[in-house]
């Protein structure tokens, strides 16, 4: 029987997954090595090739299973989740993993102990700065102004908002214990017409929660016009596990 690993979290003499169902519905057990304990549930012996998982609809069920998974447990413990669509043949093979790997995911534990991830995006909107002249420009010279002006001020327009998006990363790096900086995502993700200029994770400690949500809408309050700032969490430690 295979095995779908979520996470990884220090060893607990009782199951930090108990009534959790997985992949499948399947129920999520406890798998413990090295002072450390695997989450994880049977899995079928195929569908996790390269092939299977272009496969829309099954890599969805992984996605949300996965997710459902890795949130609940983090509700009860401190977790390192795992990459998705991590399977082991027996579990064997998973307490190796657990002995292998021990002292990195020791290390990683304790630095998101107490923690949890918050997302922070920034939204800018250039669409007034793209706007056509409410004339027509009468020859090639006016056409030419008319599109330098524009582009100056679409420039003039963007420069503001990284600038607020810089900004927001600085203040936010004081409060949090580390931070990451995703790519940014293209509209078709976001779903928004606006542009994504900033896209953070941020490792909060559990203690300066409160603090780190105040500031944050202090910030939204406090907004140019044109930006945006929208906040996620909070979430297991996803951008912070450091494990491969």
């Amino acid at each position: 029987m295979s095995w779908y690993c979520y996470a990884v979290t220090e060893f607990a003499a009782e199951n930090p997954a108990e009534g959790i169902t997985g992949l499948r519905e399947q129920p999520v057990s406890a798998i413990s090595e090295a002072g450390l304990t695997a989450l994880a549930s049977p899995a079928p012996d195929e569908g996790f090739d390269e092939a299977s998982l272009q496969h829309l609809p099954w890599l969805e069920e992984i996605a949300r299973a996965h997710n459902a998974v890795v949130d609940e447990a983090s509700r009860r413990t401190g977790v390192l989740p795992l990459r998705m669509a991590t399977i082991y043949r027996d579990e064997d093979r998973v307490r190796e993993m657990l002995a292998e790997h021990s002292a990195q995911f020791s290390e990683a534990l304790r630095r998101v102990r107490d923690h949890a991830e918050w997302g922070v995006k920034v939204f800018a909107s250039l669409r007034a700065a793209e706007e056509p002249a409410a004339e027509a420009p009468a020859d090639g010279r006016s056409y030419l102004r008319q599109r330098l002006r524009q582009r100056q001020a679409r420039d003039t327009r963007t420069n503001e908002a990284l600038a607020v998006a810089e900004r927001i990363e600085r203040e936010l790096a004081e409060l949090s214990a580390d931070l990451h900086r995703h790519r940014t995502q293209d509209p078709a993700l976001t779903g928004r017409a606006d542009r994504n200029i900033l896209n953070l994770a941020c490792l909060v400690p559990d203690a300066g929660r409160e603090r780190f949500l105040e500031r944050l809408a202090d910030l939204r309050q406090s907004e140019v016009a044109g930006v945006e700032v929208e906040v996620t969490g909070p979430w297991a430690p996803y951008s912070f596990a450091g494990i491969s």
